[in-house]
């Protein structure tokens, strides 16, 4: 008997479980249903002239989340963490702009969204080695997010498209890189080697 209850519960959590929303932490590397700039940027305009996009493994890309449609996400505390932080690319990569879930996934969950029903969503990014929180990052007035959308949860037997979130656009932000060790040695033997010509004049 003690058996059958505790498999009874197993099926009841599992159902439960399944019956939260879930979407597809993704901004590249997919096929989206619609043709839009999802990257995420450093400086200028993702509409106007070519902007850097957003590279470093010390930033990081949070997804925030409130239960229904059209909600007010333009506060650093607004909304709910979904799921784990996401870090950026490599400065040497390919694809820069666009976050890496690695061994996290790309399934967040959306507690307290049933599935078919609305969430609006909001991607935030600062650099996770100078900020703890995107709130701290927030008031020191280096982050980026992205304009809240509005999100609908597939329902069981959707296409996998269906979690993609569709209404993501490009974002700038205004995060300060610092120079790759690299570019720092260059200018260091750059200013040597014009100390020591002075020197010889």
């Amino acid at each position: 008997m003690k058996a059958l209850i505790t498999l009874a519960l197993l099926i009841l959590a599992t159902a439960s479980s399944r019956a939260q929303g879930e979407v597809l932490f993704l901004n590249g590397q997919i096929i989206f249903a619609t043709v839009a700039d999802r990257f995420v940027y450093i400086t200028g305009d993702p509409g106007g002239p070519p902007s850097a996009k957003l590279v470093g493994t010390n930033f990081v890309a949070g997804l925030y989340y409130m239960p229904g449609a059209d909600q007010n996400m333009q506060s650093p505390t607004a909304g709910t963490q979904a799921g784990a932080l996401a870090m950026f690319r490599a400065p040497t990569t390919s694809s820069p702009g666009v976050w890496n879930n690695g061994a996290a996934g790309n399934s967040r969950t959306l507690d307290g969204v049933a599935v078919g029903s609305f969430a609006t969503l909001q991607v935030r990014v600062w650099d996770v080695t100078k900020y703890g929180t995107f709130a701290q990052a927030f008031a020191a007035g280096e982050y980026g997010w992205s304009q809240p959308f509005n999100f609908r949860a597939p329902v069981l037997g959707d296409p996998t498209t269906a979690a993609y979130m569709e209404g993501l656009r490009a974002f700038v932000t205004n995060v300060r890189l610092i120079p790759e060790p690299s570019a720092l040695a260059l200018g260091v033997l750059g200013l040597v080697g014009l100390f020591a010509l002075r020197r010889r004049k």
